[in-house]
């Protein structure tokens, strides 16, 4: 899907929503720079940090890839898979984050998310050597650390709380990272859950190999109108959760990181409100 660039009219829209995702993008590799060498006391502030640095990874590398009338290259290489792929990781980041570092809750519940997360790391981990065979004599430590995490997690009084299909997972040597419903981690974060559940679906239309994404394929001729909104639209889905993400950073690290310039703010808070309302009933 390579094109030569044609200033088409349709660019313009375009342009528009790159630039959007260029202002916001930048302020978030901003609150990054300016969070170099900072500590954070707790533990899911640390891994809150770490995940908005892998979401900035896949919020650069999304941009790299996009369509840019401004380049005039010559010749560009449409990927809307691997666009989509890009985007759908940066909504995923938004979960963790939001799950692990954000959230008013008892230390109970928050010791007992950040157990279940380790313990998902661990058990992954062991799987994955136990299915190669492996003799890596840190395959018994990582086992005992999971038996431990278990435990700890079984042993907590939050346990009783959690639903029934979550407690048996867990018992039964396949824990989930999460122990809270795609449906109520959307709430927990105010963010629209059919709004959510389009986007994703639409994005992993693309990123796997299903009959509407070959489909749409067939019909695509990179510099069309259509194409160009085909692209544009990665760009849309990844940007509400760069805002939100890059907002609660802001808000956690207040002394060190400045305000967004006053037009970057009224982006990130336009798309914040489209994700936390949804775009049902609004005028396409």
């Amino acid at each position: 899907m390579i094109r030569f660039l044609d200033p088409a009219p349709h660019w313009k829209k375009y342009v528009a929503q790159v630039r959007d995702f260029d202002a916001v993008l930048e302020y978030a590799k901003a609150v990054s720079t300016s969070l170099i060498g900072t500590v954070p006391a707790h533990k899911h502030i640390r891994y809150g940090e770490q995940i908005f640095v892998k979401l900035l990874g896949h919020c650069v590398t999304l941009r790299r890839i996009a369509p840019d009338a401004t380049r005039r290259t010559g010749r560009e290489l449409w990927d809307a898979p691997s666009m989509s792929s890009l985007a759908r990781c940066v909504i995923e980041a938004h979960d963790a984050f939001t799950y692990i570092a954000l959230g008013h809750m008892t230390s109970t519940e928050r010791d007992f998310r950040l157990q279940l997360w380790e313990l998902h790391s661990k058990n992954r981990r062991a799987k994955m050597l136990r299915a190669i065979g492996s003799v890596d004599p840190r395959l018994s430590t990582i086992e005992a650390e999971e038996k431990i995490l278990q435990n700890a997690i079984t042993g907590s009084s939050f346990f009783t709380s959690i639903s029934a299909n979550v407690k048996q997972k867990i018992l039964g040597g396949d824990p989930p990272p999460f122990h809270l419903t795609q449906r109520e981690r959307c709430a927990m974060a105010d963010v629209n859950f059919d709004y959510y559940n389009v986007v994703t679906m639409h994005l992993s239309q693309n990123v796997h190999t299903h009959p509407l994404s070959i489909q749409q394929l067939l019909a695509f001729r990179a510099g069309d109108a259509d194409a160009l909104a085909m692209m544009s639209l990665p760009l849309d889905y990844a940007l509400p959760f760069l805002a939100r993400v890059t907002h609660e950073m802001r808000n956690m690290f207040p002394k060190k990181v400045a305000s967004p310039p006053s037009r970057t703010a009224s982006k990130m808070l336009l798309w914040r409100t489209i994700s936390a309302h949804g775009v049902k009933g609004k005028a396409p």
